[in-house]
């Protein structure tokens, strides 16, 4: 298969149990002529609340835009970033987190769920094992530890801890990998039948879940099927390729297939570029990039493996690109004044990335909103205009005029046209001189032979549901 269309491929089936996330919107900041009060780290634990985690990243990226070192906006950041699927900012956040407050259980558990995200289980585990030391308990990381044991082949444990979530509370997200990471390990019975609630609820990302159960436990045609079921045929053809591979996976890379739409021979993605800690002989602590990194690039090097310095903080190695730039780690410090300067910046252009991506949303609502009141007003005038029969006995470019040529018309065809009236309506250049509404077709055409052979020169007319017919006075 070519790379370009793997590569699609992948995307597709990596989107496969993906919804979308919420889009962001904007505030008001005014009722009437007062400025009204706002707590923007209250607002962005609403948003989240709500389930709107970009509208809350804005919120916290406003704190974080007047106090770089505020603890809580940067975990709550790190948390809606990862919400939103941005695991290399959430990192970013809960790094510069870890580094105010090195023994917080949440941003531990935070690091670990992005870790988790970037295919980084190992690392993943530690964290949350760090994390549940430190207070956090373990039922709040249960989700993403179990997807962690998942993708090293540990479905055994990964079962364990989707049971201990759903043993507290319903969670369809806990159901579903259950559901997965039991096909995983060849149970396909008690796969179906952990998603069965799901399906019987009509949930959508179950059925998908179910056609990934089927093909990992070789029932390719039932997969198909499935996936058929829930997509559109030109997505379920492309996706028939990727769910025939599964069955021969390893249980840790059935999980990357269908968590990720990585297959073991595809590239990874490289770990974010962070800067390297300082040996310890030198009497430093370790330095992390304070600025958010690149997007991750892509290489057929396997990605850099996460490390931890002596407190037990995430640290990362830099890639090629920002080793070959620095010659010493006394040129790649840079000092706290000038990190915060370059996080302010950052946090700056974030926010007003969010607030385009708000201005751009209330253009498309402005633009359904109109869309709709015009289809609203469409079906108004079809009720009130519908399709009618008509005969058109004469036309007039200039409109005002037409009343003359009624005139003109009924005093030549006088017993014809008594107790008829007068309408007319455009059409292309001119204006037609109608009389009617007739009941039907037939009625017109009747009537129209019978003007004929009286001398009045006719021909029937249908105006279409919605065209306006006037009246002339």
């Amino acid at each position: 298969m070519k790379r370009k269309s793997l590569v699609s491929l992948l995307a597709l089936a990596s989107a496969f149990l993906i919804i979308p996330p919420a889009a962001a919107q904007m505030d008001s900041t005014t009722a009437g002529d007062e400025p009204l009060i706002t707590d923007p780290m209250a607002q962005a634990r609403d948003a989240m609340a709500r389930g709107d985690p970009a509208e809350a990243l804005s919120r916290y990226l406003r704190v974080l835009a007047r106090d770089p070192g505020d603890l809580d906006a940067l975990s709550g950041a790190g948390s809606a970033a990862l919400a939103v699927g941005d695991a290399d900012a959430a990192i970013n956040f809960f790094v510069r987190a870890e580094k105010i407050s090195p023994r917080d259980g949440r941003v531990k558990a935070g690091l670990g769920s992005a870790l988790v995200q970037k295919e980084q289980p190992r690392a993943a585990l530690r964290l949350f094992d760090n994390a549940t030391d430190l207070g956090v308990p373990p039922v709040d990381v249960a989700l993403d530890r179990g997807l962690a044991y998942d993708l090293r082949g540990e479905n055994k444990k990964a079962q364990a801890e989707y049971n201990l979530l759903l043993r507290t509370r319903p969670d369809a997200e806990a159901t579903r990998r259950l559901a997965l990471s039991l096909a995983m390990s060849g149970d396909k019975v008690g796969a179906l039948a952990a998603l069965d609630p799901l399906l019987q609820k009509r949930d959508i990302a179950a059925w998908r879940a179910r056609a990934f159960v089927l093909a990992m436990t070789g029932d390719t045609p039932g997969a198909e099927s499935a996936a058929y079921a829930v997509l559109p045929r030109y997505q379920a053809d492309a996706l028939k390729p990727f769910l025939s591979r599964l069955p021969a996976l390893k249980a840790a890379e059935k999980a990357a297939a269908v968590h990720f739409g990585h297959f073991p021979e595809d590239k990874v993605p490289t770990e974010m570029a962070v800067v390297s800690p300082v040996p310890a002989s030198k009497g430093m602590p370790a330095a992390v990039a304070a600025a958010p990194q690149p997007s991750p690039s892509y290489s057929s090097t396997p990605a850099a493996r996460p490390r931890f310095d002596s407190s037990g903080r995430l640290v990362m190695k830099p890639d090629s690109a920002s080793t070959a730039s620095t010659t010493t780690s006394a040129t790649v410090e840079t000092s706290p004044a000038r990190q915060a300067a370059q996080q302010k910046a950052a946090d700056e252009r974030s926010l007003a990335e969010d607030r385009r991506a708000a201005q751009r949303k209330a253009a498309a609502e402005k633009a359904a909103a109109e869309k709709k009141a015009k289809a609203q007003e469409e079906a108004k005038a079809r009720k009130s205009n519908p399709e009618r029969y008509w005969v058109q006995i004469a036309s007039g470019a200039y409109k005002p005029d037409l009343d003359k040529e009624w005139d003109k018309q009924k005093k030549a065809h006088g017993k014809l046209l008594a107790g008829k009236t007068p309408w007319t309506t455009p059409y292309k250049t001119t204006n037609r001189l109608l009389i009617g509404p007739f009941p039907s077709k037939g009625a017109a055409q009747d009537y129209v032979n019978e003007a004929r052979a009286a001398g009045l020169s006719s021909f029937p007319v249908t105006t279409s549901a919605g065209q306006k017919v006037e009246r002339i006075n």
